[in-house]
C-alpha cells in the first residue's frame, strides 16, 4: 500500500497545483484579482505552480515507464521536498508583504524540481538499461562499456572505399 501512495504523489502534487493555476486564472479573466491576496500568489499560482505541474507530470511519466514501478528513497525525499516548498509558498502567498519569501523559495522549487527530474531519468534509464541486458546477450548480463576505463584511443569513422 505504500509504494501506491507514492505512485500518487505526483499526480496529486499536479492536480494540486493546476487547481491553483486554474483559479488564479479565472480570478484575472474575470478582473477580480483583488480576491488573490498578495502578489506572491499570483506569481506563484500564475507561474510557478503551473511549471511545477508540468514537473510532476514528467516526472511521472518516466517512473511508469520503470518495471516494477516505485520511487526510490532518493526521488521520494525530492517530491516531499517539492510538496512542502509548495505548501509553503500557498502558506505565505496569504501574506501580501511576504514577496521576499517567494523571491527565496521560487528558485528553491525550481532546483528541487530540476533535481528530480534529473534523478527519476537517471534511474528509469538505469533500471531499463539493467533490464535489457541480460536478454540482449541469451540470458548472461553484458558489462556495461561505463564499467571500465578509456583506452585513450580516438575512434573514427570513415565511409569505405
Amino acid at each position: 500500500m505504500g509504494e501506491r501512495i507514492w505512485m500518487l504523489a505526483q499526480p496529486l502534487i499536479a492536480a494540486l497545483a493546476l487547481t491553483g493555476f486554474a483559479a488564479a486564472t479565472a480570478f484575472q479573466a474575470a478582473d477580480r484579482t483583488d480576491l488573490i491576496p498578495s502578489v506572491q500568489a499570483l506569481i506563484t499560482a500564475s507561474f510557478v505552480y503551473p511549471g511545477l505541474a508540468l514537473s510532476m507530470i514528467v516526472n511521472q511519466t518516466m517512473v511508469m515507464g520503470r518495471r516494477p514501478r516505485r520511487l526510490t528513497t532518493v526521488e521520494k525525499i525530492l517530491v516531499t521536498g517539492q510538496f512542502l516548498i509548495a505548501g509553503l509558498l500557498a502558506l505565505t502567498s496569504l501574506e501580501p508583504g511576504a514577496l521576499l519569501l517567494g523571491f527565496l523559495l521560487w528558485p528553491l522549487l525550481i532546483v528541487g524540481a530540476v533535481a528530480a527530474c534529473w534523478t527519476m531519468a537517471g534511474t528509469t534509464v538505469r533500471e531499463r538499461r539493467a533490464h535489457r541486458a541480460p536478454r540482449e546477450l541469451g540470458g548472461e548480463p553484458r558489462p556495461d562499456l561505463d564499467d571500465h576505463p578509456g583506452t585513450g584511443g580516438v575512434v573514427s569513422v570513415a565511409p569505405r572505399v
